[in-house]
């Protein structure tokens, strides 16, 4: 596509924002940049003549900007749309889910850099419309997608998609459940092949897809005790189960990689090199004897229930942040038996409270913040630390590396105080 002397309005000036601005100075394109929290002189800016605009992942439809242009009748595209129209290669992986997506997009990338070229872009860090001029026609590209940029995307249509699970998240945006879990279902509906997880129900009305499964024998991919049955043949892992969680990922990148080239050993042996995310149960030590482990990354309800699901001895759990519309009673539902303190602090902790269930509010604790929590589990210790907050990190850090930063650091401070 040309964008010599096109004039273009950018929306959100964010990495993808800016990114994409870089992206179209450098093929002769009259950028105007836009940002709700930057643009001294939006008014003008909005009335300007455009021959399209770009919008990033952060900024809905709902956004005055976005409602302006669309009744100036101004073309608009997402960040995903311009790499994807820009991009040489058709070979894109794109995955998608509530949770366990990241895991799942390192995992399919190494497999995939096993046997040619990859580039892991999207939201797992990197913007693809950065790294769009770098990639040849025959590399892959794994793409992890937000809700966000599957909603924004028109033209997108990678050559395989995958979902890991559907719940619940971003309902401060989304209004509901089903709206949000429609907009991610959509983005199968986008792709030439379908890979979807048997065992998410909510994934069940695409029937000529490809499924993968650990309760399903019948499935297209199977795994059971480390062995991947696919085809009439099995497939052993190198090592033990590394997780429920971790190998429900595995075997959703290996269902992505070998429906694309067929199955390789060399997927195999990527089963044990790809290290957890960082603060996706991250295990950091003990306290006054106490396992500590950092799950910071556990932004929604369905990723603090899974982390819930893993305990087997006496636990505090560590909640709260900013809200995102979330049913906190669903939430309060399933603290299991081994929850016997739940700590309740940030911007929704009181929802959080009013959510519980008498019994269950006789286990919380409501704390000013989480240097508070962790001080006052380390005079009274279980055998287990959580914190997995169920929520977005924005009332009071930058992101949910931030948060689990502090987390680190406060535990440090108060194991130099009262010792392993």
């Amino acid at each position: 596509m040309e964008y010599n002397n096109k004039r273009v309005i950018v929306l959100g000036m964010g990495k993808s924002g800016e990114a994409v601005c870089a992206f179209l100075k450098r093929h002769g394109a009259q950028v105007r940049a836009y940002d709700d929290h930057r643009c001294v002189d939006r008014e003008e800016a909005l009335c300007g003549e455009y021959d399209f605009a770009v919008i990033s992942p952060g900024v809905p439809f709902t956004n005055r900007a976005v409602v302006k242009l669309r009744e100036n009748a101004v073309p608009i595209l997402s960040e995903i749309d311009l790499a994807y129209i820009n991009c040489d290669s058709k070979h894109i992986f794109a995955i998608s889910g509530t949770n366990g997506k990241t895991t799942t997009c390192h995992i399919l990338h190494r497999m995939l850099s096993a046997v040619g070229r990859s580039h892991l872009l999207g939201n797992v860090g990197v913007p693809f419309i950065r790294e769009t001029e770098h990639i040849a026609k025959k590399d892959s590209v794994v793409l992890e997608i937000s809700s966000f940029q599957i909603e924004q995307s028109g033209l997108f249509h990678p050559q395989i998609a995958a979902l890991t699970n559907v719940g619940e998240d971003h309902l401060d945006r989304h209004q509901n459940r089903e709206r949000y879990q429609n907009i991610k279902l959509s983005l199968l509906e986008k792709a030439q092949l379908q890979v979807i997880n048997g065992d998410d129900k909510t994934q069940s009305r695409f029937l000529s897809a490809i499924r993968y499964s650990q309760k399903d024998r019948n499935a297209d991919y199977y795994l059971k005790e480390g062995v991947i049955y696919h085809g009439g043949k099995s497939y052993s892992l190198p090592k033990p189960s590394r997780g429920k969680g971790y190998d429900l990922d595995y075997l959703c990148a290996f269902a992505v990689a070998s429906s694309y080239c067929g199955v390789k050993r060399a997927f195999l042996s990527v089963y044990d090199k790809v290290p957890i995310p960082v603060y996706r149960m991250q295990e950091i030590g003990t306290l006054c004897g106490a396992q500590v482990i950092n799950d910071s990354k556990g932004t929604n309800i369905d990723a603090t229930l899974f982390a819930v699901s893993l305990l087997s001895e006496p636990a505090a759990l560590i909640l709260g942040g900013s809200d995102k519309g979330e049913d906190y009673k669903r939430l309060m539902k399933g603290m299991g038996d081994s929850v016997k303190r739940i700590y309740l602090t940030g911007a929704n902790a009181r929802e959080m409270y009013l959510a519980a269930e008498q019994e269950i509010r006789k286990r919380c604790v409501p704390m000013s913040d989480l240097d508070s929590c962790v001080k006052d589990f380390a005079k009274d210790p279980l055998a287990v630390l959580l914190f997995s907050p169920a929520s977005a990190s924005f009332d009071s850090y930058r992101n949910f590396e931030e948060r689990g930063m502090a987390f680190d650091e406060i535990v440090k401070k108060y194991r130099a105080e009262f010792g392993r």
